[in-house]
């Protein structure tokens, strides 16, 4: 077995170091400077955004809109196989992100063929038969089980299924985060996304289960604020420079100058210096939306709107006027936190039938959440987001 694992910290230049600890700074600081009341909601939104990059990449175009109401509306039996497959995907990032994340088993077999099993659930056995070659042959794919037949995927001609053990057994001893310390995990990371995806392990399914494999990975890796910033949002934005980021890392060495082992080094460079810059890009990107002045602005820039009755839905319908003083409601909900019905009563100094029937609207709205005697707590609007979040999608 002759990979390079990853750029390491001595190899690195000092401008992709300084990137490295720029991402890791700017992460803890969103983590940090996040309203509490505001990080659930905005994870939930982030899962959307990165099913909607992430599938977009392999092909699936479900426009924002339908990926937003996704969550809202119950499976129905006619809905697009496209849109059904957006639905897993946030299901299956809502499953693995409840889960613990164990510092050495995150890159064994068991765990990526498990997120590769997780994505799947679900899916009827008769759309399981993929088509693996230009001459319209099929095979069955079972969820988490790796293929057992060679194949090829444009250019690069995956490890066959005879050496993929051995592959696995360097990739598990190579990315165990127990062993990597300072910037060397951001680094790894980097590289685990494109070894995994090189070793190309399933029938299908592999640039998702990448995906998800690294965004656990990055949790993994210290940064504690990944979930409210997605790295695939990045990818997804331009599809050509990711695959393109992948193939350089494809390269075979180009001579005793480009590393010792099957692939180039400087390759597997550039798609470091690549995927670094990404992630900055994302994190800086998501920081700005969460800047509270800015944000601030945009919130009664947004209550201001509804209340003159000037804004479309998603689905081009006009919203209905909604009463000022739901901005109070809404901002009070994200500085301090979940309100009783009595507290938001005393804020406003409005009757309770006045009080009910704003609170009503600002529920059937998705703008609040109330269940029950439950305080009433903060929800991101779908109708807000373009709004709140310009350029999200």
């Amino acid at each position: 077995m002759a990979l390079t694992p990853f750029i390491s910290q001595d190899k690195a230049s000092g401008e992709l170091q300084n990137a490295v600890l720029e991402l890791m700074q700017l992460d803890a600081t969103l983590s940090a400077n996040i309203p509490q009341s505001l990080r659930l909601p905005m994870i939930d939104l982030v899962r959307q955004v990165n099913s909607f990059y992430s599938n977009k990449i392999e092909g699936n175009l479900t426009p924002p809109a339908d990926v937003l109401r996704a969550q809202e509306n119950p499976t129905s039996e006619n809905a697009a196989e496209d849109l059904l497959e957006i639905k897993r995907h946030i299901e299956a990032q809502r499953r693995l992100s409840a889960e613990p994340i164990d510092q050495v088993a995150i890159c064994s077999r068991e765990s990526i063929a498990r997120i590769h099993r997780v994505f799947y659930q679900g899916i009827p056995a008769e759309n399981m038969h993929i088509k693996i070659n230009s001459d319209g042959e099929t095979a069955f794919l079972v969820p988490g089980e790796f293929r057992t037949q060679g194949v090829r995927v444009g250019q690069h001609t995956p490890p066959s299924a005879e050496a993929m053990s051995s592959y696995w057994t360097w990739f598990e001893r190579t990315y165990r985060l127990d062993r990597l310390h300072g910037v060397s995990p951001i680094l790894a990371a980097a590289a685990a996304h494109h070894r995994l995806m090189w070793i190309h392990p399933f029938l299908d399914g592999n640039g998702r289960t990448g995906r998800l494999f690294t965004d656990q990975y990055l949790r993994a890796a210290g940064l504690g604020s990944y979930g409210l910033w997605t790295i695939s949002r990045g990818f997804g934005a331009d599809v050509e420079a990711y695959y393109g980021a992948l193939a350089a890392a494809d390269h075979v060495r180009k001579g005793d100058l480009d590393g010792r082992g099957e692939l180039s080094d400087s390759g597997l460079l550039k798609f470091t210096e690549y995927f670094i810059a990404t992630a900055l890009e994302q994190v800086r990107y998501f920081s700005s939306l969460l800047e509270p002045r800015m944000l601030s602005q945009r919130i009664d820039n947004y209550f201001e709107m509804r209340k003159q009755g000037a804004l479309l839905s998603t689905t081009g319908m006009e919203l209905p006027v909604l009463r000022i003083e739901a901005r109070d409601v809404y901002r009070r909900l994200l500085n301090y936190g979940p309100m009783e019905r009595s507290e938001i009563r005393a804020m406003l100094s409005m009757s309770e039938s006045f009080v009910h029937n704003l609170l009503n609207q600002m529920v059937d709205e998705g703008l609040i959440c109330q269940e029950g005697c439950k305080p009433v707590s903060l929800r991101l609007s779908r109708h807000s987001i373009d709004f709140l979040f310009p350029a999200l999608f």
